[in-house]
């Protein structure tokens, strides 16, 4: 025989006391939504970034596309990170100029970003998109 649900143990919450330290973790898509919103601020808009996010499986990836409205909103994969879904570090950055480089963590990924954002492809290529949406 089954007796009825207890309606005390309906309400019980069993996680844990301590807060869930996700407050404190700054992540990758984090750092990459900044720099995308910064490069608007930098083009008035001419040429902007945004970032999406996949999960297939046990990973996900984060590109991080430019975008030149005037230009019909053509867009162009820059660049992309990869990691585990349940992990954010070490992570795999793919940019096209360049072989895959495994970030082994946050000050890591902000070296890469420097190099990637800074590279001399990036910019002529942002340069080449500003001046199309202008004309």
């Amino acid at each position: 025989m089954s007796s009825a649900p207890d309606a005390n143990a309906l309400n019980i919450d069993l996680w844990p006391k301590e807060k869930f330290a996700a407050d404190d973790i700054v992540t990758p898509v984090s750092i990459l939504r900044r720099q995308a919103a910064l490069l608007g601020e930098k083009t008035q808009q001419l040429v902007a970034a945004d970032v999406s996010t996949a999960a297939t499986g046990a990973k996900m990836e984060h590109s991080f596309r430019l975008v030149a409205p005037a230009l019909n909103n053509y867009r162009y994969e820059l660049f992309s990170v990869v990691h585990k879904v349940d992990e954010l570090y070490p992570l795999t950055g793919y940019f096209r100029e360049s072989p895959p480089r495994r970030i082994a963590d946050q000050s890591d990924l902000v070296e890469w970003l420097k190099e990637v954002l800074s590279s001399e492809s990036t910019l002529k290529r942002i340069d080449a998109l500003m001046a199309q949406a202008k004309g």
